[in-house]
């Protein structure tokens, strides 16, 4: 289900005095199955480029083409079927009395057997972690990763082919952003779904994503893989981000060691790299 963006404008408030242009003539492809990050500044135009990927917001001008449809010309209800979105903090719109009706929400006007729905009510579940005895709780006895999962269950449950999340993990303890990044991981992989991540946690980014987009006063300032990204440091620093952590390291090691590989963007990657260098040099 490829997304294609073609000269994309959007401005808030268009003809009064508080006009603003939020996206400035964007031109992007994205293929089905790819896993992609979308980063940049506050106010960079990240969430109001992905808000029109499932006709939450239309374009001022230009085009979205969905699956080889414009959305302004698509069914809004089969599109947001096809397309799922979990916002920030998704579990703040958790309401009912148990996690199974919750989850159940999105299927009740789609005209499905009473056994249909259980299917992909459990099948939706054990994706995220989700086990029976949790189905018959409240949602607000749960813990906030298990809020969570149980929000990012009641958009997977409706069988997306993409699915948008905005910072995942905001906000969670450590163990939990593992564990919410993980389940994405696995949905990815899994169900060969197209992932849209927009995310401040570039360890995680280097971690997930095959592709990143960086948004800079909303137009796309960079586009490609994770190590083409992560080694322009200066081009990232200019507009106000950074690489992660372990690049900045490697880069000091390798001003002590200059024979080490300072192309290196996770924590796997850089011990990797260590033990090849120690190995080498033990050997010789």
């Amino acid at each position: 289900m490829p997304i294609i963006v073609e000269n994309l404008t959007h401005i808030y408030m268009k003809g009064t005095p508080y006009e603003k242009k939020a996206l400035d003539n964007i031109n992007l492809k994205i293929d089905d199955g790819e896993f992609v990050a979308i980063i940049g500044h506050t106010g960079s135009g990240k969430s109001t480029l992905v808000q029109h990927f499932n006709g939450l917001l239309k374009p001022t001008s230009g085009r979205v083409i969905i699956d080889n449809i414009d959305i302004t010309t698509k069914d809004l209800k089969q599109l947001r079927r096809n397309v799922g979105m979990v916002f920030q903090y998704p579990e703040h719109q958790l309401f009912d009395e148990t996690v199974y009706k919750d989850i159940s929400f999105g299927l009740q006007k789609m005209g499905l057997s009473k056994e249909e729905m259980d299917r992909r009510i459990h099948s939706a579940a054990s994706v995220l972690g989700i086990d029976d005895d949790m189905l018959q709780k409240s949602p607000f006895e749960l813990s906030g990763g298990q809020k969570r999962r149980v929000a990012i269950a009641g958009v997977i449950v409706m069988q997306p082919k993409v699915l948008i999340m905005d910072e995942p993990a905001a906000g969670l303890d450590p163990s939990g952003r593992d564990e919410i990044f993980n389940l994405i991981l696995n949905l990815h992989k899994e169900r060969n779904m197209t992932i849209i991540m927009i995310s401040h946690d570039m360890e995680e980014v280097a971690k997930l994503v095959d592709r990143i987009i960086v948004m800079n006063q909303g137009r796309i300032e960079m586009d490609g893989k994770v190590s083409e990204v992560f080694k322009d440091i200066e081009r990232l620093e200019k507009i106000g981000l950074s690489a992660p952590r372990i690049t900045y390291l490697m880069r000091k090691l390798k001003k002590k060691i200059p024979y080490i590989n300072d192309n290196i963007y996770t924590v796997e990657q850089a011990k990797k790299e260590i033990l090849r260098y120690i190995k080498e040099n033990k050997d010789a």
